[in-house]
C-alpha cells in the first residue's frame, strides 16, 4: 500500500485547498461528521482534492481494502485516519472497508466512494456512534452557531421595529436637523426589457442611513406580477446590494394595471459606496422570477442638484 510522509501529505492538502480556493472549476470543498449505521456511508471523492477520513476509534491499518482494481489510491494511513484521492472519474460506486483495531473485517464499516463536479468531501469525522461524546460536542457547536446569527438577526430585527415611521426615524437619528429625508427624480426610464411590464419613474427618497427607490411600473400583457427580492448591482465591478424590504402597492400588479414598488436598502451617507456608482436595480418576481424588472443608471451617492429638495 502506497505512503507518504506525513510533512508530504500535508503539503499536498494544503496546495490542493489553495487552487480549490481560486480556481472556481474545482469541486466545492466539504466538511462533514458522520455516525456509523448498518449502512454504507457515501462519500464524495476527486481526482484533484484528498479526502481525508477521520475516525474516534484507532483503525487496523494492514487490513483497509478497496474494492478489486478500484481507480482509488490510498496516500496515507495513520492511527485513527485514511487520506485518499481517485485516479479517474469514477463510473460506479466504489467499495472501502476500514476496520477497527482488533475486530474483524466483517463488521468493519463500509463506505461507498463515489465522484462529482461540484463538491468533495475533504474532511470527514466518523463517529462509531450517533452518541458519541464527541459529535454531541461538534453538533452542540454547530447548534450555538445557528443560535448567535439567528440572535443576531433577532436584535437586527428589533432595532429596525423601533425605528419605523416618523418618530422613530427621529429618536434612531436616522432623520436629524438638517438632515431630512431628500427626494430626487432620477431619470426618466427607458422600457423595461420584461415583457409586458413598463417603469414610468423612479424617484430616490434618501436620509442618513437608508436609501428607498420607488419605482412606477404598468403590467401592459401578460399575468398578474408581484415583486419578490431585489437587489442593486455595478455591471462594471460586480459589486451587489440586496435589498432590505420590497413593498408594491397593490400587493399584486393585474393585467392592464400601475402600481408603485418601494425598494428599501441599508446606505450609510458617505460610508456605503463612492459619488457617483452606478448600478442596475433588478426586482425579481415572487413567482418564478420569470420576468424581472431591471433598471440601469441608478445611482444613490452623489452631489447636492437642483432636483433635490428637503423632504418631511
Amino acid at each position: 500500500m502506497p505512503r507518504l510522509s506525513g510533512l508530504l501529505l500535508a503539503l499536498l492538502s494544503f496546495a490542493a485547498w489553495a487552487a480549490a480556493a481560486e480556481d472556481s472549476a474545482l469541486p466545492r470543498l466539504r466538511m462533514r461528521n458522520v455516525a456509523l449505521t448498518a449502512k454504507a456511508e457515501g462519500v464524495r471523492v476527486s481526482t484533484r482534492i484528498p479526502t481525508t477520513l477521520t475516525f474516534d476509534t484507532p483503525i487496523n491499518a494492514q487490513a483497509v481494502k478497496l474494492g478489486e482494481k478500484a481507480p482509488v489510491e490510498i496516500l496515507d494511513v495513520g492511527e485513527r485516519s485514511l487520506t485518499l484521492r481517485a485516479l479517474e472519474e469514477l463510473s460506479e460506486a466504489v467499495t472501502l472497508r476500514v476496520p477497527f483495531l482488533n475486530e474483524s473485517i466483517l463488521t468493519a464499516p463500509v463506505f461507498k466512494l463515489t465522484t462529482a463536479a461540484d463538491v468533495v468531501d475533504a474532511q470527514v469525522l466518523v463517529f462509531r456512534a450517533a452518541s458519541a461524546p464527541e459529535l454531541m460536542q461538534v453538533r452542540l457547536a454547530a447548534l450555538e452557531a445557528r443560535c448567535s446569527a439567528c440572535e443576531a438577526a433577532l436584535t437586527a430585527q428589533r432595532e429596525r421595529g423601533t425605528a419605523t415611521g416618523p418618530s422613530g426615524w427621529i429618536v434612531s437619528g436616522q432623520v436629524e436637523e438638517g438632515i431630512g429625508v431628500q427626494v430626487k427624480w432620477l431619470r426618466a426610464s427607458p422600457p423595461s426589457a420584461t415583457t409586458g411590464l413598463e417603469v414610468a419613474s423612479v424617484h430616490r427618497f434618501k436620509a442618513d442611513a437608508w436609501v428607498v427607490l420607488a419605482v412606477k411600473v404598468s403590467n401592459l400583457t401578460g399575468p398578474p406580477w408581484r415583486p419578490g427580492k431585489a437587489w442593486l448591482e455595478n455591471p462594471s465591478t460586480g459589486r451587489r446590494v440586496e435589498a432590505r424590504t420590497v413593498a408594491m402597492a397593490p400587493d399584486v400588479l393585474p393585467p392592464n394595471g400601475t402600481g408603485r414598488v418601494a425598494v428599501e436598502f441599508d446606505w450609510k451617507r458617505r460610508e456605503s459606496g463612492p459619488p457617483g456608482e452606478a448600478f442596475r436595480l433588478v426586482i425579481q418576481e415572487a413567482a418564478d422570477g420569470a420576468r424581472p424588472l431591471a433598471i440601469p443608471g441608478v445611482v444613490l451617492e452623489d452631489g447636492t442638484s437642483t432636483r433635490e429638495k428637503n423632504g418631511p
